[in-house]
C-alpha cells in the first residue's frame, strides 16, 4: 500500500510497471481505470463499501484524458467535473498536467450539531480564475515525487441559518515534494503562500466580523514516514468516518462513540506508532487585520505560528511557537493602546514522556470499561522515566517601555512533585512603574509591580529574577517565596542571617 500524500494521491494509484508510450490505447485506458477502482477499495478498507470510482479514462494519443466528477456540485455550464491529462514518461513516472476544476459552481453541505455554532445545510457557491496544477509522480518512490500549483482570483460564499460569510483570495501558490528517505520510508517537503486574504461574515444580516491579511506563508516537513503505517491509519480513518456518519451517538444526554467506532479509533491509534520520525509546521501572517463587530479592531504587522515534534529514542519531544509583532488597536483609548505589545514570542516544549506510555493511556481512553482500564497506572507511567519535562525555550515580550525575557524547565516527577528553575530578564521596569502610577488606566497594575521590584535583583541596566522551585518550595533570586505561592509556611530569619537560597542558585 502506498501513501497519499496532498496532491500526490495518484502516486499510489498507478502501477510501478507502466511503460513510457508513444500512444496509449483504448485497452489500457480501460485497465488503468480498474487500476484506480483496486487502489480506493485497497486504501478505505474492506469496511467501507463505496461504488466504483466514477472516473472517465479516453485515450488521448500520447496521454489519457482524466474526469472526475464532482457530486453535488453544480456548474452554470459544462460537466461538474476535474479534468486532467495523464501522461506516461520514461521510468516508470507519470505526469499529471493541466488540471482543473470547474471555474464557477454551487453546493450543498449539511453542518452537524454540535453546541458551538449554526447547524444545518448551508449552501455554498465558488469561482475561481486562473488554475495551473500539475504532479510529476513516480508509484515506486524510487525517485522525487512533485507538485506545483497556483490558483488566482478564488472566491467563496456559504449561507445558512441567520449566517452568510464570504471569502477572497487573490493568488495561491504552493510546492510539494516527496522523496525516498532512509530505510524505505519517505520525506515530505510543502511550501504554500497565500496573498490578498479576506474573509467577513454576516449573523442576523448585521456584520459580525472580518480578517484579513496581505500575506500568508506555510511550510510543513515530515521525516521518515512508514508507509505501511500510514496505509493503516488511513483506512482506520475511512473506517471510523464509515462508523459514525452523523457524529458520535447520544446517551443520556451524553456524547459516546459505538463499539464499531471506537474499535476504528484503536487501529488509528495503533497505526500512528512509528508512522513518522519528526514533523513541524509554520505559519505565518503578514499585514493582519481583525474587525469584531461591537467589540473594535486590531491590526497585527506579523504573526507567527508552529508546531513540531520527534521521538527519539522513543521518547516524545513536542514543541509550540507562538509569536507576533506591530499589534496595534486604533479602537482602544491612545493611553491603553501605548501598552500594547509590540513584541510577543512563546515557545513551550514537552520532552521526557516515552511515546509507548502515551499510547497506552490513548488505547485504555478509548476502551467501553474503565473500572477494567484505570488510567491511574497510565499517568503514573508518565513520570515513571525520570519525569516529564516541561520547558521554556523562548519566552519574550515588551509592556511600554519594559522588555522582560526569560528562560527555565519544570520536571514533573509526579502530580505533586516537581523541580524547576527560571531566569528572567528585563529592562525599562523601572520607567514602566514610573508610567504607571501616572496612568489610571495601569493603577491596579501598580502593586503587582512594586513586589516584583521589590524581588528583582539590580544587574547594571536590568533587572533579575532566578526562580527555583522543588516540591511546593518556591524562591525568588534566594528568597523563599513559599507562603505567597500557597506552598508551606515562611520561616523567619533571624536578623543577619542569609537567604535559604544564594541569588541565581538552582535546585
Amino acid at each position: 500500500m502506498r501513501l497519499p500524500i496532498r496532491g500526490l494521491v495518484l502516486a499510489a494509484l498507478l502501477v510501478p510497471g507502466a511503460a513510457m508510450a508513444q500512444s496509449v490505447t483504448p485497452e489500457q485506458a480501460t485497465q488503468l481505470r480498474q487500476q484506480l477502482n483496486d487502489w480506493i477499495a485497497g486504501l478505505l478498507g474492506p469496511s467501507v463499501k463505496l461504488p466504483p470510482l466514477p472516473l472517465k479514462v479516453t485515450a488521448a494519443g500520447d496521454h489519457y484524458d482524466l474526469s472526475l466528477p464532482i457530486l453535488g456540485l453544480e456548474v452554470p455550464k459544462g460537466d461538474p467535473a476535474m479534468a486532467a491529462e495523464l501522461r506516461p514518461l520514461s521510468g516508470g513516472r507519470w505526469s499529471l498536467e493541466k488540471a482543473r476544476f470547474p471555474s464557477a459552481g454551487s453546493f450543498t453541505i449539511s453542518v452537524p450539531e454540535t453546541g458551538a455554532g449554526p447547524s444545518g445545510p448551508m449552501k455554498g457557491s465558488y469561482t475561481v480564475g486562473k488554475q495551473d496544477l500539475q504532479w510529476t509522480i513516480d508509484p515506486s518512490f524510487a525517485s522525487p515525487s512533485t507538485s506545483h500549483s497556483v490558483v488566482e482570483a478564488l472566491a467563496i460564499a456559504m449561507d445558512g441559518p441567520n449566517r452568510h460569510q464570504e471569502e477572497h483570495i487573490d493568488r495561491m501558490s504552493g510546492e510539494a515534494a516527496l522523496t525516498p528517505g532512509k530505510n524505505g520510508r519517505l520525506d515530505v517537503k510543502s511550501e504554500a503562500t497565500v496573498e490578498g486574504w479576506k474573509s467577513a461574515a454576516l449573523e442576523d444580516n448585521k456584520p459580525a466580523m472580518a480578517f484579513g491579511a496581505r500575506r500568508i506563508h506555510m511550510t510543513s516537513q515530515a521525516e521518515g514516514i512508514n508507509r505501511e503505517h500510514a496505509a493503516d491509519l488511513t483506512r482506520a480513518v475511512a473506517g471510523l468516518i464509515s462508523a459514525m456518519p452523523n457524529g458520535p451517538e447520544k446517551h443520556d444526554g451524553k456524547a459516546d462513540m459505538s463499539p464499531l467506532a471506537k474499535a476504528q479509533l484503536r487501529l488509528m491509534i495503533a497505526a500512528m506508532e512509528d508512522m513518522v520520525s519528526s514533523v513541524s509546521v509554520r505559519e505565518s501572517f503578514d499585514d493582519m487585520q481583525i474587525e469584531i463587530a461591537g467589540k473594535g479592531g486590531a491590526t497585527v504587522k506579523h504573526l507567527q505560528f508552529g508546531f513540531g515534534g520527534d521521538a527519539p529514542d522513543k521518547t516524545l519531544h513536542a514543541w509550540l511557537d507562538i509569536g507576533f509583532d506591530g499589534v496595534d488597536s486604533p479602537t482602544m483609548p491612545p493611553k491603553l493602546a501605548t501598552y500594547l505589545p509590540k513584541h510577543f514570542e512563546i515557545k513551550p516544549t514537552l520532552s521526557g514522556v516515552p511515546t509507548s506510555v502515551l499510547k497506552k493511556l490513548a488505547m485504555d481512553l478509548s476502551e467501553d470499561d474503565p473500572a477494567k482500564h484505570p488510567m491511574g497506572p497510565d499517568v503514573a507511567a508518565i513520570f515513571a522515566s525520570g519525569g516529564a519535562v516541561i520547558g521554556l525555550e523562548t519566552l519574550s515580550f515588551d509592556l511600554g517601555p519594559a522588555t522582560l525575557k526569560g528562560t527555565g524547565d519544570v520536571t514533573v516527577t509526579s502530580p505533586t512533585t516537581w523541580r524547576g528553575q527560571a531566569h528572567v530578564v528585563a529592562t525599562g521596569f523601572d520607567e514602566l512603574t514610573t508610567e504607571a502610577k501616572g496612568n489610571p488606566d495601569l493603577q491596579q497594575a501598580l502593586p503587582v509591580l512594586v513586589m516584583m521590584r521589590g524581588l528583582a535583583k539590580p544587574d547594571g541596566d536590568k533587572l533579575v529574577w532566578d526562580i527555583a522551585s522543588e516540591g511546593p518550595k518556591l524562591t525568588v533570586n534566594g528568597m523563599d517565596m513559599s507562603a505567597l505561592a500557597g506552598g508551606g509556611k515562611e520561616t523567619p530569619r533571624q536578623p543577619g542571617a542569609k537567604p535559604s537560597r544564594q541569588p541565581g542558585a538552582k535546585p
